[in-house]
């Protein structure tokens, strides 16, 4: 290993040593658990209205005849 490769496996070692890494705030607000019932809900609500759009047309047609 070059010294200078040892140089920056030392820096970035001490960079994760002290946290240098950590403090990602991209996704600070972000918690998986949250983001997937919120988006399955959304799936769920829209499937719902399709369902009952359907439903409404179906009944439509009967009464209709």
């Amino acid at each position: 290993m070059s010294l200078s490769k040892s140089a920056r496996a030392s820096q970035v070692a001490r960079n994760v040593k002290n946290g240098a890494y950590i403090g990602m705030t991209r996704f600070a607000g972000y918690s998986e658990a949250t983001e997937g019932i919120v988006a399955q809900q959304r799936e769920a609500d829209l499937r719902l209205k399709q369902i009952q759009a359907e439903r409404a047309l179906r009944l439509k047609k009967s009464v209709g005849r």
